[in-house]
């Protein structure tokens, strides 16, 4: 696979270098020169990585493009390039929709969404791919866990629920508060919360249990646990998420 990257910001950086750790297959991968310190810090990882003169440059040495700058300037930057039939294209640019960037990359042979989060670096990362794709699956599925679907309203979700990342800090942070509060010193709080999630986070892992059956398992009757969820669920805390989210979904497919 020789595979070029349009664009080399953060979530270029953290696909090549899963890429290069966990060993997926490619013959070369050739970056654009935007963002040169990035471009640079990664030809350093492995010698088949090289920076190009420019993007068409990148298209011109490339079967596979990887699409990942950012939509404002994404027409201005897919307009001025000259692709092929041969070009396999994956997408990462956020909110644009695939009849969107086929009218952009005009003559390419395929054109496919994904949104790679910046954990696929270390082989954590979950990504959404829209539609089905033997290509995508391949570069994604060794940097974490893919999920592939055809229907572009599910992509969009999967995306939408994305940005509930500062969200999931912003409870660390609550709580790291509270055990400040308590007298804890902060860096044991932090030590404390970061273990306590991973571990609660590779459970999910283990198997396929919905996740409504693991707050059973996890809230004893009469225990803490469910003290907690119950006093949060009845405050309404969880159904806002349903309804923040809905407001986000909107944004993602460009209506609000």
């Amino acid at each position: 696979m020789r595979i070029g990257f349009i664009g080399t910001g953060t979530i270029t950086q953290a696909i090549v270098t899963g890429m290069i750790r966990f060993g997926v297959p490619f013959e070369r991968i050739a970056l654009s020169p935007r963002n040169a310190r990035i471009a640079a810090q990664l030809a350093e990882l492995d010698a088949r990585v090289e920076v190009c003169d420019s993007n068409q440059d990148v298209l011109d040495t490339s079967d596979v493009v990887c699409l990942a700058v950012v939509p404002q300037i994404a027409p201005d930057v897919l307009g001025a390039l000259a692709f092929d039939a041969r070009h396999h294209v994956v997408s990462v640019i956020a909110g644009m929709a695939l009849d969107r960037i086929r009218e952009l990359v005009r003559h390419s042979a395929r054109v496919v969404r994904a949104v790679p989060l910046p954990a696929v670096a270390v082989g954590k990362g979950s990504t959404a791919i829209c539609p089905r794709d033997r290509i995508a699956e391949a570069i994604f599925a060794p940097l974490g866990e893919a999920v592939e679907v055809d229907d572009e309203h599910q992509f969009d979700a999967l995306s939408a629920v994305t940005a509930t990342m500062a969200s999931f800090f912003a409870l660390l942070e609550e709580q790291a508060s509270w055990l400040v509060a308590q007298g804890l010193p902060y860096a044991s709080a932090r030590s404390f919360l970061a273990g306590y999630h991973v571990g609660l986070a590779h459970e999910t892992t283990l198997g396929e249990t919905p996740f409504s059956a693991m707050i059973g398992h996890a809230s004893t009757p009469g225990g803490l646990n469910e003290q907690l969820w119950r006093e949060l669920s009845e405050r309404g805390t969880f159904a806002h998420y349903s309804e923040a989210l809905d407001k986000i979904m909107r944004r993602v497919q460009g209506r609000g």
